[in-house]
């Protein structure tokens, strides 16, 4: 199969094709049409093993670094300290996806990962861990991502027809929260058990991945315009993506989402130990239910390919998702509680899958690297919030401390959808 820059130029769309969303034809073929393709299903299996990998070694660290400090100041500077740095290190993630074999990226990134898991636990198991290894590697995890995302998300459009295409991003959403479903709580089983176990699970996953990977066809990327001083291209592609009006509302919905709501995650582990006394089984429950939610949300999408009002049906999406959390902090049961981030985490699923369609389809393809980078920083944020909201939950408590932060959110994205005529208009 040719690459996406070789590709012939698809024929102009009809105008009553036109209404169903930008610049593609209808989808044809069922909710799970994608998966007949050979390459799809190897990167959709790995792509649910890594999201495992991921989710396994982000509750591992939490869970160390509570048990061992005990502190949400010390919560949301581990997952500051990664974030900082994948907010640097992603844009020439974006120049590398457009560069070189992305598959070649994400095979090497993956055993990167690994290697991390298996160093965590050998430092667990000889009772030499300590609270400066998880930032050690916390950064060293986000360096992983920040060079794995691009290329996958990329990656995808690559091993997908373009008709095709919303339906794979849909059903590659279906993967990433899936493994939120039988990640989170299989490893807060297991790190309740044993933490560094949770780490080895993780390792053996990333394999499984990496073995995926291997497995997939090689294909050709030749992009001249992705050659030279990578600093200029960086600059090019912010330069396309703020003249483009709908990629910027896109990437703006992103970015606050990621900035003031997202952070509520990295303190699960202060909801589930201080207010509903639930430990490591509740802190992975709750992370497994705003999965399920998701998982409803999306296999709607994936059933309703042609979706009309795609911008409007994700604005309120990521309103509602907002609503539900800042009910969830309020909770005073943890079935309550659990029920409320399932609710939030379907509206999430639906918008976030819904924003990402919007922007693979409205993106160039000799700046889909950079693109993809680009909507990776937006949504990398969350460890910048991470950090004002600890401070905030240490000076008034977390449930109003997490509650706050999200109101926030919720005024600035009622004014985007306001005033954001631009994405609402988007089929």
């Amino acid at each position: 199969m040719a690459s996406t820059s070789s590709r012939e130029p698809e024929p102009s769309p009809t105008a009553e094709q036109a209404e169903v969303t930008p610049g593609l034809p209808p989808v044809t073929g069922g909710p799970f049409v994608s998966l007949r393709d050979r390459d799809f299903r190897l990167l959709w299996y790995g792509t649910a093993f890594v999201g495992f990998g991921q989710w396994g070694q982000q509750i591992g660290l939490n869970w160390l670094v509570f048990l061992l400090t005990d502190s949400a100041v010390q919560l949301g500077g581990v997952a500051f300290a990664g974030g900082l740095l994948s907010l640097f290190l992603t844009p020439f993630a974006g120049v590398l996806a457009d560069r070189y074999s992305r598959r070649m990226i994400i095979l090497l990134t993956t055993l990167f990962g690994a290697a991390q898991s298996l160093i965590i636990a050998a430092l667990v198991i000889s009772g030499t861990a300590e609270v400066w290894h998880a930032y050690v590697f916390s950064v060293l995890s986000a360096t992983t991502q920040a060079l794995n995302n691009p290329a996958r998300q990329a990656f995808v459009n690559d091993v997908s027809t373009p008709e095709n295409l919303p339906n794979a991003i849909a059903l590659t959403s279906i993967a990433q929260n899936a493994s939120r479903i039988v990640g989170p709580p299989l490893a807060g089983l297991i790190a309740a058990w044993d933490v560094s176990a949770a780490f080895i699970t993780v390792a053996v996953v990333r394999l499984i991945a990496s073995g995926l990977t291997v497995m997939l066809s090689p294909r050709e990327q030749t992009n001249e315009d992705s050659r030279g001083n990578p600093i200029p291209l960086i600059f090019k592609g912010f330069a396309y993506l703020a003249r483009e009006a709908d990629l910027r509302q896109l990437l703006l919905l992103n970015a606050v989402t990621a900035l003031f709501v997202y952070p509520y995650v990295s303190f699960m582990p202060v909801f589930a130990e201080r207010v509903f006394n639930a430990g490591a089984l509740g802190y992975g429950l709750l992370i497994a239910m705003i999965a399920v939610g998701s998982i409803f949300g999306l296999l709607a999408l994936a059933w309703l390919p042609n979706l009309r009002r795609r911008g409007l049906i994700m604005q309120i999406g990521f309103l509602g998702y907002m609503v539900f959390l800042i009910a969830f902090t309020q909770a005073q049961f943890l079935l309550l509680a659990m029920l409320a981030v399932a609710v939030a985490g379907l509206f999430f699923g639906v918008a976030s899958a819904l924003n990402q369609t919007l922007f693979q389809i409205l993106v160039r393809n000799d700046m889909r690297g950079r693109g993809m980078a680009s909507l990776q920083v937006a949504g990398g944020l969350s460890p910048l919030g991470a950090l004002s909201m600890g401070f905030l939950i240490e000076a008034i408590g977390i449930r109003w401390g997490v509650g706050l932060h999200i109101a926030v959110a919720l005024v600035l994205l009622s004014l985007l959808t306001m005033f954001g005529k631009a994405v609402r208009r988007l089929n």
